[in-house]
């Protein structure tokens, strides 16, 4: 699944890079041809290099899933055809990464200090200009299933970047409106759903909640494992806490996992 993350991921790029530079952004039914072809040019391209790194065992498999994301690009552009007012302008915005990761020229090599007391490094996927008010909106490209709802600001704290990523906008374009951001499940296993957190009041409230609860955490020492439900089911890190994490978590005091308990409540 990260491989087929990180290819959609170079695919998009590779894409967004090559419309620009060909001046074809927004993308128009006048050039839908042209970008069909840009498209299977770009994806054959990237997955060449990938198949010579990666070595896949089983051709049939790694051929298939180039198919599925094939149709996945193709879905892409009708979706940027019906709507053409958000307008590509940076492409993998990086802040506070090594020179060698940033890719868009815009990156800077400093973090960014939030509103809200975060301190951020990070790769912004797509950042976008609407054509009509001039505002801003940070994308997220989400290549799984679609879990996080339309509406949540921050799911209880599972869900950050689209507030962060909005927050980042305001940091690095002082000068502009920013609308907010969005999670842009790019696939057909997500349904091409998209999750979209406007940057209010209330979204900036969550992300200082959000500070101030992992702030009072760090500052205490007091980083304990309260996991949700039956989320040490599907936890990458099972096999380090073990099978009872959540057994363990519901006897300890609970007055000091009160602040924790509460972000987890809020949208």
């Amino acid at each position: 699944a990260l491989e087929r993350g990180s290819l959609i991921h170079e695919i998009q790029f590779e894409l967004h890079t090559g419309l620009r530079s060909r001046g074809w952004l927004p993308v128009t039914e006048e050039r839908a041809d042209d970008v069909r072809l840009l498209i299977e040019q770009v994806t054959e391209r990237v997955a060449k290099r990938y198949e010579d790194e990666l070595h896949p065992a089983v051709l049939r498999v790694w051929q298939d899933s180039l198919r599925t994301i094939a149709a996945d690009m193709r879905e892409w552009l009708r979706r940027a055809l019906l709507d053409p007012t958000w307008v590509p302008i940076h492409f993998e915005l990086s802040v506070g990464l090594d020179s060698q990761e940033a890719r868009d020229p815009s990156s800077q090599s400093l973090p960014l200090d939030l509103e809200c007391g975060i301190r951020m490094r990070g790769s912004i996927d797509l950042i976008e200009r609407h054509s009509q008010s001039g505002q801003l909106r940070a994308t997220d490209y989400k290549t799984g299933k679609a879990w996080v709802e339309d509406g949540k600001l921050i799911d209880g704290g599972r869900s950050l970047q689209p507030v962060l990523y909005a927050l980042a906008l305001e940091r690095l374009f002082p000068d502009a409106e920013v609308f907010g951001s969005q999670l842009y499940y790019a696939t057909h296993a997500g349904q091409y759903k998209t999750s979209t957190v406007v940057l209010d009041d209330d979204a900036r409230t969550a992300a200082r909640t959000v500070a101030t609860t992992i702030g009072a955490a760090l500052e205490s020492g007091f980083l304990p494992a309260v996991p949700r439900a039956g989320e040490c089911d599907r936890c990458d890190y099972r096999i380090v806490c073990g099978p009872y994490e959540e057994v363990r978590s519901a006897r300890k005091e609970r007055s000091r996992t009160q602040r924790l308990i509460e972000l987890r409540s809020r949208p």
